[in-house]
């Protein structure tokens, strides 16, 4: 894998485990990340759950 792909399954894994989190832990949890790594990390990953959330809801949505 190259250093990008790595990254890349790094982020999902993340924000994968963030979802898995009770709900009124989520927030928290990025802020604390903006704190540590910053605003732009923080923007980065916030996207990034919300990319697996709507996949995770695709995959389940049987209509």
């Amino acid at each position: 894998m190259t250093p990008q792909q790595i990254e890349q399954r790094r982020l999902e894994c993340e924000a994968r485990h963030i979802l898995s989190l009770p709900y009124g832990q989520r927030k928290p949890w990025l802020d604390a990340i903006g704190e540590k790594r910053g605003p732009e990390a923080q923007k980065y990953l916030e996207a990034e759950v919300k990319r697996q959330f709507r996949l995770k809801k695709e995959a389940h949505d049987f209509s």
